[in-house]
């Protein structure tokens, strides 16, 4: 059973956008949801993000060791790598998709 009261205080431009971002729902509800992490994805989302960061770093890297090949004058094979990219770029926008 819900007994606590939160208040806090928002301009009417910020209390009409917070309707408009809420749909159909109402305010308090989703309010609710989302100061409780069940809209955004919580930390499973935090997760996520933190492990794609980790491997657009790794991606980084081999990035910048092509580079350093290819300026060397060698050729280099990177065909290969195109599937591991648009995988990569797959899974940030479904974690775009359920954060927005």
């Amino acid at each position: 059973m819900r007994t606590e009261t939160l208040h806090i205080r928002i301009s009417p431009e910020e209390q009409e956008r917070l309707k408009r971002i809420a749909g159909p729902r109402r305010l308090s509800v989703w309010c609710r949801r989302v100061l409780l992490d069940e809209l955004a994805g919580g930390i499973s989302i935090a997760q996520e993000l933190l492990a794609l960061r980790q491997e657009l770093s790794a991606m980084g890297n081999n990035l910048n060791q092509i580079a350093k090949r290819l300026n060397a004058g060698e050729q280099v094979e990177i065909a290969s790598k195109l599937p591991e990219l648009d995988d990569l770029k797959a899974r940030i926008n479904r974690v775009l998709g359920r954060v927005r």
